[in-house]
């Protein structure tokens, strides 16, 4: 609730030297870049761990690997994940499917917006250029 109590505690913050708005905007800043760099971290590491070989002691894994044809080389658990998700998408898992679909860069949404902003566009643009010369010409 507002009252004079309140507007009181905020005083020491409300008139604020140039140098103490510098030193506020720079610790500011600096747990900014903190955050952005722990962010960027998690990122990274996320891409070494799907990055990383499967040990042998992983006999399992290793072996359902085998058996869908991906050759010893490629035993990683960015391949292990993928083999994962097929076999839940030949299973019925629509989510799975959805993800494999996507990954893979054929999602119908986004192909039917590209297709009817560039090659669609470009004909119907051509053509109606086309019947406009001819019109001026009679």
């Amino acid at each position: 609730m507002a009252n004079e109590e309140n507007l009181k505690k905020g005083a020491p913050y409300r008139f604020r030297t140039g140098e103490q708005q510098v030193e506020t905007a720079r610790k500011g800043g600096i747990a900014s870049g903190e955050a952005r760099r722990r962010k960027k971290t998690m990122k990274e590491t996320a891409k070494m761990l799907l990055d990383m070989n499967i040990p042998d002691a992983a006999k399992e894994l290793r072996a359902k690997l085998k058996v869908m044809g991906i050759s010893e080389e490629d035993f990683t658990y960015q391949s292990a994940v993928m083999v994962g998700m097929l076999n839940q998408a030949m299973k019925g898992n629509t989510k799975a499917a959805a993800f494999l679909r996507d990954t893979i860069g054929e999602n119908p949404l986004l192909a039917q917006d590209e297709e009817e902003s560039t090659l669609a566009d470009v004909i119907e643009e051509a053509y109606r250029s086309r019947m406009e010369g001819e019109d001026n010409a009679e």
